[in-house]
C-alpha cells in the first residue's frame, strides 16, 4: 500500500491502495473503527469530516445552549480544517480568535441577529481595519453560520441579511522593464536570484516556487510543471495542492531562466555534497533550498528582496509584486490574456483582466494603433 497521509490523533487516514484508483479512508470512534471507500480524495476528506463531526456532537451543549465562541472553535476543527488548505485554515483562525470570539463569543448561537454581526463590522471599520479585512472577517463568519444550519443548529443563517463592506482595489507596484532588468542584474548578487528570476519569468506563487523539486523541470522541453505548493503553517512546512484545479499547470519557460536554472543544479549540487549527512532530503529534491537542503523561510527571503531592491535603487515591493509584473510585462507586451491566464493559473480569464485591468487603457492604445496602421496606412492605399 502507498503511503497513509498523516493525521493528527482521531483523525483518522486517507490513501490509496496500491494498485486501486479508489481512496480509503479509515477512522476510529470509540472501540470500532470504520472503513469506507471513495472515488476521490474530496469524498474521502468530506466523509471523515462528518464522521468526526458526529462523534464530536456530544462535546457540545445543547443548541440551545452553545456559545458563538463555542461553536466557531468547533466549526474550525470539525468543519474548516478537513476541507480548506492550510493558509486559508490559518486566515481563518486569526479571524476567529483575533475578531469573532472577543466580541461576539459569548452570544448564544440561537440568539445572534443580523444587527449584531452589522454593528461587529461598523465597529471594526471606525477603529481602522480594512474594509478588505472586514469583508474576510464576513466571509468566515457566513461560512461557519452556513454550516451550523447544515448541521440543524441554526433554522437560517444571520448574516445572509448582512451587508459586508465592499473592498477599494488593491493596490500593487509593479516594476518597468527596466526596473525588472535593474532587479535581475542586482538579484545576480543574491543567493536568491535563480529563484527572485523564476519568480519575474514564470509569475509563480511563492508557495508553488517553495513546492517546485527537480522532477517538475523538463529541461528538454523547456517546462515547469505546477503540481503541489509548499507552505509553512503554525510552526511546521506543510504540502498541499494548488489553490484551484487550474493551479495544476504547465508553464514555458524562457530560454535565458533555463540557463539559469541549469547552472543553480550545478551549484546546488556542489552545496549539497559539501554538506554531506548535513543535507536534509525530507522534503524531496527541492528546486530552491537553504543550503543544508530545507525550504526556504519566508523572513529569509523578504529580507533578501529588501537587499536587492535597496541595491538597484528601487522602491519597495512585496515578492508577490514580482508575480503581478511577469503578468503586466505580457499584457502590456500584447500576449493574449488568455495566454496570461493560464500562466498565472487563474481559473477564469475574467479574473486576470479584473486584476490588471490598469493595463486595459494601454492595451486600448495599442489596439488602436494597430488598427490604424493596418486601415489607414496599408500598401493598398485605402483613404477614407
Amino acid at each position: 500500500m502507498t503511503k497513509r497521509r498523516r493525521r493528527g490523533k482521531g483523525e483518522g487516514s486517507i490513501y490509496q491502495p496500491r494498485g486501486r484508483t479508489d481512496w480509503r479512508a479509515e477512522i476510529r470512534v470509540g472501540a470500532k473503527r470504520l472503513v469506507r471507500y471513495f472515488k476521490t480524495q474530496r469524498e474521502a476528506q468530506l466523509w471523515l469530516a462528518q464522521v468526526r463531526v458526529e462523534a464530536a456532537r456530544g462535546l457540545l451543549p445543547e443548541p440551545s445552549k452553545v456559545t458563538l465562541g463555542e461553536y466557531l472553535t468547533f466549526w474550525l476543527e470539525n468543519g474548516a480544517k478537513p476541507t480548506v488548505r492550510p493558509p486559508t485554515l490559518r486566515q481563518y483562525e486569526y479571524a476567529v480568535r483575533v475578531h469573532l470570539n472577543p466580541d461576539l463569543g459569548g452570544r448564544r448561537l440561537q440568539e445572534l441577529k443580523p444587527a449584531d454581526i452589522q454593528t461587529l463590522y461598523s465597529q471594526k471599520l471606525a477603529t481602522g481595519l480594512s474594509r478588505r479585512s472586514v469583508q474576510i472577517i464576513h466571509a468566515v463568519l457566513h461560512r461557519a453560520l452556513k454550516q451550523a444550519v447544515e448541521w440543524g443548529l441554526l433554522a437560517q443563517n444571520p448574516a445572509d441579511r448582512v451587508k459586508a463592506p465592499r473592498p477599494g482595489r488593491r493596490e500593487f507596484r509593479v516594476l518597468t522593464p527596466e526596473e525588472a532588468a535593474r532587479f535581475l542584474e542586482a538579484a545576480r548578487a543574491s543567493e536568491y536570484f535563480a529563484l527572485f528570476a523564476t519568480a519575474l519569468g514564470t509569475g509563480l506563487r511563492l508557495a508553488e516556487l517553495l513546492g517546485l523539486r527537480w522532477s517538475d523541470i523538463d529541461f528538454e522541453a523547456g517546462t515547469i510543471q505546477v503540481r503541489r505548493t509548499l507552505c509553512w503553517v503554525r510552526g511546521s512546512w506543510v504540502e498541499g495542492e494548488p489553490k484551484t484545479a487550474a493551479g495544476r499547470r504547465k508553464v514555458v519557460l524562457p530560454p535565458e531562466l533555463l540557463g539559469i536554472l541549469k547552472e543553480h543544479k550545478r551549484a546546488q549540487a556542489e552545496a549539497k555534497l559539501k554538506a554531506g549527512p548535513g543535507w536534509s532530503s525530507e522534503y524531496g529534491d527541492l528546486v530552491f533550498s537553504t543550503r543544508a537542503g530545507q525550504p526556504i523561510p519566508g523572513q529569509s527571503l523578504r529580507r533578501g528582496l529588501k537587499q536587492v531592491l535597496k541595491r538597484a535603487g528601487l522602491p519597495a515591493i512585496r515578492f508577490h509584486d514580482l508575480r503581478h509584473t511577469h503578468a503586466t510585462l505580457l499584457l502590456v507586451g500584447g500576449v493574449n490574456p488568455r495566454v496570461v491566464q493560464e500562466r498565472l493559473g487563474h481559473t477564469q480569464v475574467g479574473i486576470t483582466l479584473g486584476t490588471y485591468s490598469h493595463v486595459l487603457p494601454d492595451l486600448q492604445r495599442e489596439a488602436a494603433r494597430q488598427v490604424g496602421q493596418a486601415l489607414f496606412k496599408s500598401p493598398t492605399g485605402l483613404s477614407f
